[in-house]
């Protein structure tokens, strides 16, 4: 952890770099990172009256990327904040998750949303568009200017009663500081911040799975069009597949290529390099679905791209004065449960909560570290088991080569406590959210 309360001011390396430091104007917070977590945090401080400056290293931002699920505890937010029109427009509202084996044999139904009991549904909508959204509100509430793209934080200096903030300009690689009374990170899972909190904490983990991830356009969604597929074994060869739109689905596919355990990423997290589909097609001969041609679904698609399947160990503090950790800077997880985004937003929650009561202080950020940090490790810790999809690691393992009775391979009782026990773990409850105040 940084034990310093100063930290040396980076620059580039050019001679001729300029540095401005005559900023008098003091923001109240600063947001590193025009990403989910950055533009939800960004809308509910200033809806909250806050003066805020988002700073995003990306020259421009790109309506790239795949799909992205947003349940029910996270929608209520959104939609408080005036986004349901728009997320209806934009997105999805699945009801359901349904499981399958390798072998396309039906193992169990997940009511999600509207239909599991809440108020609000569950979105799966493509992270693009869905951070385009964010990002119009934010220049029609906030104005224009308050997100400047081409800025990549170099270091942080804290003060007395503020903290020091410098960014390089990404094409002429001039240094601009930056004022605030505190600093959110929002900058991903290869967080500078993060690194400067944490010199030696390495690279991302991996546990031995690479993924594939595809977009495909189709005329006629499978199904009844709301429905989110998994497919065969999380821990070897799965398939999921969820529409985003009314004629976008989103498929991924992961693989296990070493054995299981935890070990540092052989390669730096880059959610945007390129796959190949001729990589994919010769392993997905063992998945069966009858009512999905999955070997089409690939072969359409508009983009893929490959990764390996990361996250970090949760973290024993996200706070240091006035900086603080968001978002996938703060707890970074694997997508299995769909709860990655999600949690980004409710990180936007809960800063607010803490802001209300103890201002926008060091007393403040500590605060929404101790509702955040501990709850958000529940999530990271589910995903590295694989989620609710690990009801389909158990039929499988039991069953390698297919069932006659799924009832004989694992009891209702057994499915319904599994899925029960994951609940409880990440907090899905539909009773308390639906008794939860609005926040606006």
């Amino acid at each position: 952890m940084m034990n310093k309360l100063k930290i040396e001011r980076r620059t580039s390396n050019t001679s001729n770099t300029l540095i401005n430091n005559n900023r008098a104007e003091i923001t109240d917070v600063l947001i590193a990172g025009a990403g989910i977590s950055g533009l939800v945090a960004g809308l509910c401080l200033h809806r909250a009256g806050f003066s805020v400056r988002i700073h995003e290293r990306a020259q421009k931002l790109e309506e790239t990327g795949f799909g992205v699920n947003l349940q029910p505890y996270c929608v209520k937010l959104l939609y408080e904040l005036g986004l349901e029109s728009e997320m209806n427009e934009a997105g999805i509202c699945n009801n359901k998750a349904v499981f399958y084996s390798s072998h396309g044999q039906f193992v169990y139904q997940d009511p999600r949303g509207l239909d599991a009991g809440y108020k609000w549904p569950m979105y799966s909508l493509h992270r693009g568009r869905f951070q385009q959204l964010l990002l119009r509100h934010v220049h029609e509430e906030m104005g224009a200017e308050v997100v400047r793209l081409g800025q990549k934080l170099v270091t942080f200096r804290l003060q007395p009663h503020h903290v020091e903030v410098d960014f390089m300009n990404s094409i002429t690689g001039d240094i601009d500081t930056e004022r605030a009374k505190v600093l959110l990170a929002a900058d991903g899972i290869n967080s500078t911040v993060r690194k400067i909190l944490y010199p030696d904490e390495g690279p991302p983990l991996w546990q031995g799975i690479t993924m594939w991830r595809g977009v495909t356009r189709m005329d006629k969604l499978y199904l009844d069009g709301r429905t989110m597929i998994f497919a065969g074994n999380p821990d070897d060869r799965q398939l999921i597949v969820y529409p985003v739109s009314e004629q976008l689905v989103n498929w991924a596919f992961t693989v296990r290529i070493q054995e299981p355990g935890v070990r540092p990423a052989p390669v730096a997290t880059d959610w945007h390099h390129l796959g190949h589909i001729e990589d994919v097609l010769p392993l997905l001969w063992n998945i069966k679905l009858d009512f999905l041609d999955i070997d089409n679904l690939v072969n359409s698609s508009i983009i893929v791209n490959q990764f390996h399947v990361t996250d970090r160990n949760p973290l024993p503090r996200w706070t240091y004065d006035r900086v603080t950790l968001i978002g996938d800077a703060a707890h970074p997880m694997s997508p299995y449960g769909g709860n990655g985004a999600s949690q980004a937003i409710i990180d936007a929650r809960d800063l607010l909560l803490a802001f209300r009561t103890h201002g926008i202080t060091p007393t403040g950020l500590e605060k929404y570290d101790q509702l955040r940090r501990t709850v958000s490790q529940s999530y990271i810790l589910a995903a590295r088991e694989f989620g609710p999809e690990k009801i389909l690691k158990i039929v499988a393992e039991r069953s390698p080569f297919g069932f006659q009775n799924l009832s004989e391979v694992i009891s209702s009782e057994e499915i319904d406590e599994t899925f029960s026990v994951y609940r409880k773990q990440v907090n899905w409850n539909a009773e308390k959210l639906n008794q939860e105040p609005a926040l606006f």
